[in-house]
């Protein structure tokens, strides 16, 4: 390191430390310089070692150093000293740093743009300084609230506004009139855009995605996780690729607009890591779009490392859970990359639960292995905001555009909700199984539930609970009795959502689009001795679950319904 940069880089430390020793950028920081230091240099009084180009120092609100905070270029990881000093050589191909939020300190928020700001931005080949400073909370209790987001796939300055005025006002409208016990945050699971090749839809989407706004002047920071349409093939750079294949150079637009693509951080009892889990190269499927041609879900060799590092520095794992926030959902694969490795590596806490998006459908799945606590690990996968790609209200396994609320209470989740963006009481739709549907357009299916073997000559009612799961207890009430309806426990399509899908959409715009739809797992049925459209007075109760806790929510429906509608 050149000795007049470093005694300039320490005068500005000195200064900027005063009696509370508190630490402020420096404005000559990632100046070009020999990244070689000189024996015996120090950062607030911690020794810098030779080689190391990536240092720090991470304070509270009041200019004292935390120690034992974890801090990451990417790659690997670095702890910070009793000096609050942190110091690694960075990865040639890191672009950011970042710190793991320690439990019992506030979620710093960018000012212009809301997001969390708990990285920067660094360059490996030059000596960069990143402090950090971090605010305690008040009351650091282990009870808090956070919002989930599926797909949302903003292509457009149009589909950004629907969004903030659907979903994001929605949700911060949902924590302005239910505070919460603790921190409210907000997690959207990837594919945030829809193959842009271009920043300027990014930019519509950090707007967007900052806009939650959950009191006067607050926002609700919203953490962001790659997904397989964020990543830009056209940005694939060889040098950057890993042992796999895996070209980290895909994920430049991601992190240049939100923020790293692997990064963790800690609230209460919880420790939530975000995972970058699209193993995507640098071939791009057309001419017309960014997104890799070929790639597929699963944890590449480097995020695979990255995360036994990052779960190493966690301590009291069994008195924890742990939550992964990931795009690609990884049950239903055959073949997924290091995905039994990963859940055997999340059975040492107390419990465990694995956030995904990707297939644009509500549902449930628990693994064999089991976490300390005894529950089983679990994966929820998320229905979306969107529709349809923003052309219909509804998604492809039918259940309505909605986002989801978590609640925790110390080691897990006391419940979780699912909230239509259009109707937050829209649970569940009971059908007649011997209702047909209009067939208007030329697709092959006919809409009848009879296709389904499950379902063929008899009188059924039905019940899809959109994210129900089978914890559930859901029962038929009528005539004074109660009858308990049984879990599908197969997945069905939903034909009087795939009717509308096909034939109508949002008015006037149902040519413009390609619809698509999916089954849903969902589903409780009933056999009767008579047709559903003959009983009176009755309602379906479903009794919603949690595996972690003895709280429960209950929803019912009492009509039949035959055509759906925006």
């Amino acid at each position: 390191m050149n000795r007049r940069y470093f005694i300039s880089l320490l005068a500005g430390i000195m200064a900027a430390c005063g009696a509370k020793n508190k630490i402020e950028p420096d404005p000559e920081e990632d100046k070009p310089v020999d990244p070689k230091p000189q024996e015996g240099e120090t950062l607030n009084g911690t020794p810098i070692k030779e080689g190391n180009n990536l240092v720090g120092v991470i304070t509270d609100s009041e200019g004292n150093p935390v120690r034992n905070v974890a801090v990451t270029d990417g790659f690997q990881f670095a702890v910070t000293d009793m000096n609050g000093v942190y110091q690694m050589k960075a990865d040639p191909r890191s672009t950011t740093v970042s710190y793991s939020l320690p439990s019992g300190y506030a979620i710093r928020q960018d000012a212009a743009t809301h997001l969390p700001s708990f990285f920067q931005k660094i360059n490996p080949s030059v000596v960069n300084r990143k402090n950090f400073s971090l605010e305690k909370l008040t009351e650091a209790g282990s009870a808090f609230s956070f919002a989930v987001l599926g797909d949302i796939h903003i292509r457009s300055a149009a589909t950004a506004a629907q969004f903030k005025d659907g979903a994001m006002r929605k949700i911060g409208d949902y924590f302005r009139d239910n505070p919460s016990k603790g921190p409210v945050f907000g997690v959207s699971l990837g594919d945030i855009i829809n193959n842009a090749k271009d920043l300027e839809t990014f930019g519509f989407a950090k707007s967007a995605l900052g806009s939650a706004e959950c009191g006067s002047g607050k926002f609700l920071p919203f953490f962001a996780v790659i997904g397989n349409h964020d990543h830009n093939a056209r940005l694939g750079d060889s040098s950057k690729s890993g042992s796999d294949g895996f070209d980290h150079g895909t994920e430049a637009n991601f992190t240049s607009t939100f923020c790293p693509t692997c990064y963790s951080f800690n609230v209460g009892k919880v420790h939530f890591v975000a995972l970058d889990n699209f193993i995507a190269r640098s071939e791009p499927s057309s001419s017309n779009t960014a997104l890799p041609a070929t790639g597929h879900n699963g944890l590449s060799d480097d995020v695979y490392k990255w995360l036994i590092r990052d779960l190493a520095l966690v301590d009291n794992k069994s008195s924890k859970m742990v939550v992964i926030l990931q795009h690609c959902h990884i049950r239903g694969f055959a073949e997924v990359p290091h995905r039994e490795d990963m859940v055997s590596q999340l059975a040492e806490f107390h419990s465990a639960y694995i956030l995904s998006g990707h297939a644009h459908i509500c549902e449930s799945y628990k693994y064999k292995v089991k976490a300390k606590g005894g529950q089983p690990v679990m994966e929820r996968i998320h229905g979306v905001p969107m529709g349809n790609f923003w052309y219909s209200n509804y998604g492809p396994d039918g259940a309505p555009a909605g986002y989801y609320i978590y609640h925790v209470d110390g080691n897990d989740f006391s419940s979780w909700e699912f909230r239509s963006v259009q109707n937050p009481e829209d649970q569940m739709r009971v059908y007649d199984s011997n209702d047909v549907y209009d067939k208007e357009s030329d697709w092959s299916h006919q809409y009848a539930w009879s296709q389904e073997s499950l379902f063929a000559g008899g009188n059924f009612l039905l019940a899809h609970i959109y994210h129900g799961d089978e914890d559930w207890e859901v029962s038929l009430e009528h005539d004074g009795i109660s009858e308990k309806m049984t879990f599908a426990n197969k997945r069905i399509y939903d034909y009087c959502a795939h009717s509308h899908l096909a034939n109508d959409g949002i008015s006037g715009i149902r040519t413009n689009w390609t619809y698509h739809w999916d089954r849903s797992e969902n589903w409780w049925y009933l056999k009767l001795d008579r047709p559903a459209s003959e009983l009176k007075g009755w309602k379906v109760v479903a009794k919603a679950k949690f595996p972690g806790s003895r709280e429960t929510r209950t929803y019912t429906c009492d009509k039949i319904t035959r055509k759906l509608s925006e």
